[in-house]
This record gives C-alpha cells, structure tokens and sequence, in this order.
C-alpha cells in the first residue's frame, strides 16, 4: 500500500472578483457579498457604522445541497 505520508493533495479553489460591502469604520473588519444584503445601503452588522462598495477576490460560494 502506498500512502502520500505527509503530502496532501490540495485542490485548487477558483476565486472570483465578488463586489462587497465593506465596514468604514477603521477598527471593524466586517464585509459582507452585495448578493446577500437586504439593504441598498446596508449598516455594518458588527459595529452598526456605514459600509461602502468594494470588490474583492473571493471563492464562489455553491448552493447545491445534495449526495
């Protein structure tokens, strides 16, 4: 039997340029994906501060639940 013994393959995630919301307040690092706010001007909802519009590298996000 042949074993990887400390070699693991690891699979390379596609990341996307995703537009998000981003907390102005200096202290805070919440961030949110503009496809999940309810809000058009959405509040920070760790620190209740303004967010403004960014976009970020990030992976996409899959909504298959299943076997």
């Amino acid at each position: 039997m042949a074993f990887m013994r400390g070699k693991q393959q690891v699979e390379e995630i596609p990341m996307f340029e995703m537009s998000v919301w981003s907390c102005t307040n200096d202290i805070c690092k919440g961030w949110m994906r503009q496809e999940y706010s309810f809000s058009a001007d959405p509040a920070c909802p760790l620190c209740q501060s303004g967010m403004i519009h960014e976009t970020r590298m990030l992976p996409q996000l899959s909504h298959y639940i299943g076997s």
